[in-house]
């Protein structure tokens, strides 16, 4: 069943169309992941469902409720934002049991109740040997931690997440995803995470909403997102180097990086596409090499190629080469609108 229903929602602010039509459903125990860039209005979305932002128009319904009119205390939700919001002169403990005792009038939650909530959900986060802690002395992965107990202590229907990793360094943030994802597994709970870093959207997202200018352009798996975009936008916003995009008056098509190698090298020769490519530049990056040239007849859009560096072969600068591209792995936009079109006849284009 859909716990999380977006029916028709938008926010307007004066003339900005920060959110403009969206119609999501998402399941019961779901990782959703919210990707975009900034300004597209992701986070407006989330602060709608949690009920910090008040519609413009349009309904949102949790567990088959209308909540779209209720105030964030009665939705069921809770949220973990970006700088954690953590209370600098209480600890741990009372970090997270802070949402139970501003409850405790409707509730009633009593101390050892509210104690026993508190050390179950540290125990599950494996931070009850800090209870004792102030913030200023836990590192970032741990004041993480606590900022999710803290929302999860009142066992909320739907945990949004908005960008929460960003203040961790590379390494720990890497960790922070594996913990993650194996706490909103291990609890079942459904989880919204808004990002605009396409690796931890790939990392995490059992399904991925991308978003640009207000409006949802792709949902499915990252797997189908990755590898079959239905836009321009899209295509080039995930991957890390992102497609490569070439224009023809009609069309433009793409390929990705790491599907751009030697002639050689391909797999299945006689159904692929063969690219004079000129390389302008090489960079070594341990597991891959990067080149940087230009495919011929295209020789003003940058074009890059990712070759694993455990395969021995030459690949000089300022050389030409043949390249190929298995024909399956060359996607097509329509020029006016950008969107995926059927595949086209690249006879007179390269």
């Amino acid at each position: 069943m859909s716990l999380v229903e977006l029916q028709g929602i938008k926010k307007f602010f004066d003339n900005v169309r920060a959110v403009d039509g969206i119609e999501l459903e998402i399941e019961d125990g779901e990782f959703l992941v919210i990707l975009g860039p900034s300004g597209c209005g992701k986070t407006t979305l989330m602060r709608m469902i949690a009920g910090l932002e008040k519609p413009t128009a349009g309904q949102i319904f949790i567990g088959g409720e209308d909540v779209t009119a209720l105030p964030p205390r009665k939705r069921g939700v809770s949220m973990v934002f970006q700088s954690y919001a953590l209370y600098p002169h209480m600890n741990v403990f009372n970090n997270i049991a802070f949402p139970l005792k501003a409850q405790s009038r409707e509730k009633k939650y009593d101390k050892r109740a509210i104690r026993d909530k508190v050390e179950n959900t540290a125990r599950l986060l494996e931070i009850d040997m800090l209870l004792d802690r102030r913030p200023r002395q836990l590192s970032g992965g741990q004041r993480q931690r606590v900022a999710i107990a803290r929302a999860m202590v009142t066992q909320p229907a739907v945990l949004l997440l908005d960008e929460p990793l960003s203040n961790l360094d590379a390494k720990l943030r890497a960790n922070a995803r594996d913990e993650l994802k194996e706490f909103q597994r291990s609890s079942n709970i459904t989880a919204v995470f808004v990002t605009h870093d396409q690796i931890e959207a790939m990392g995490l997202g059992d399904r991925i909403v991308v978003m640009s200018q207000g409006k949802i352009q792709q949902i499915g798996t990252p797997q189908f997102i990755y590898d079959d975009p239905a836009n321009e936008f899209v295509a080039t916003f995930l991957g890390s180097p992102s497609m490569n995009i070439l224009r023809s008056e009609v069309f433009s098509f793409g390929f990705r990086p790491e599907n751009f190698l030697p002639k050689t090298l391909a797999d299945n020769p006689e159904n692929s596409r063969i690219f004079h490519y000129y390389i302008k530049r090489v960079e070594y990056l341990g597991s891959d090499r990067l080149l940087y040239g230009y495919v011929h007849g295209h020789d003003n859009e940058l074009t890059l190629a990712k070759v694993p560096s455990n395969v021995r072969v030459a690949l000089d600068v300022d050389c030409d080469y043949e390249f190929a591209v298995h024909n399956s792995d060359i996607k097509f936009f329509d020029r006016q609108s950008g969107q995926r079109i059927e595949q086209q006849n690249l006879q007179g284009v390269v």
